[in-house]
């Protein structure tokens, strides 16, 4: 099946479509205690939304670590791996999605978390049925806040920005969404009053807050013959 569509909705995985955050908070602190270091929520919250190799990056700048990038990366990937064996979809993650896909939206997952381990991810807790197009941090160069995860996703679907939609959780996610073109909403659950998002970010509690607005102008999806 093909969907002749021009509009997308396109997701942060990590504390968006994902309730990472505890599990990924536990990693990070192991991953300080290997390194002998301090871990603290503002340098947790300084590295959302970015890939490992830029986070280790900035961690060993913090951290003033003595160990090389690699050496950082072996530490902390298998940190992660772990954590995503037991991070369950966010509330009302599955009917957004579904409610998406059934409407017509091209639903992509654009994520600092590696391709493979956000398309296991996905398969495991069901929902890569739903799930058009997947950009891994690993896929780019430039990660968020640059443009270039967002710009991938609409070549590779095939959507306008000016049609789409992005669902982030950070201020990086939202920066780079946003220098993409398209218009963002982002998940705070408590309001983040103290977060300061780029202009024109629209906060939502939570996913199926987006219902109404997935549910109108039904868009014909048609089938394709190769």
């Amino acid at each position: 099946m093909s969907r002749n569509v021009r509009r997308g909705i396109l997701f942060n995985l990590d504390n968006t479509l994902a309730s990472s955050a505890p599990a990924l908070r536990g990693a990070f602190d192991r991953f300080a205690a290997l390194c002998g270091a301090a871990p603290s929520h503002e340098v947790f919250a300084e590295i959302g939304g970015m890939s490992v190799p830029m986070s280790v990056a900035l961690l060993k700048r913090r951290w003033s670590l003595p160990y090389t990038l690699g050496e950082l990366q072996r530490r902390y990937l298998p940190l992660i791996d772990a954590a995503f064996l037991e991070i369950a979809p966010a509330p009302g993650a599955a009917a957004t999605l579904e409610t998406a896909f059934r409407n017509g939206w091209s639903v992509g997952v654009v994520t600092a978390i590696t391709g493979a381990r956000s398309r296991a991810w996905l398969a495991r807790t069901k929902l890569a049925n739903f799930v058009d197009i997947v950009v891994g941090g690993d896929e780019v160069v430039l990660g968020k806040p640059e443009p270039e995860p967002y710009r991938i996703a609409l070549a590779r679907s095939g959507c306008a920005p000016e049609l789409s939609i992005a669902v982030e959780d950070s201020p990086v996610g939202a920066k780079s969404a946003l220098a993409a073109g398209i218009r963002c909403y982002a998940v705070a659950p408590d309001g983040a009053v103290s977060v300061e998002w780029p202009d024109g970010v629209r906060l939502i509690e939570r996913l199926d807050e987006l219902l109404p607005e997935l549910q109108r102008q039904r868009v014909r999806r048609a089938v394709g013959r190769r």
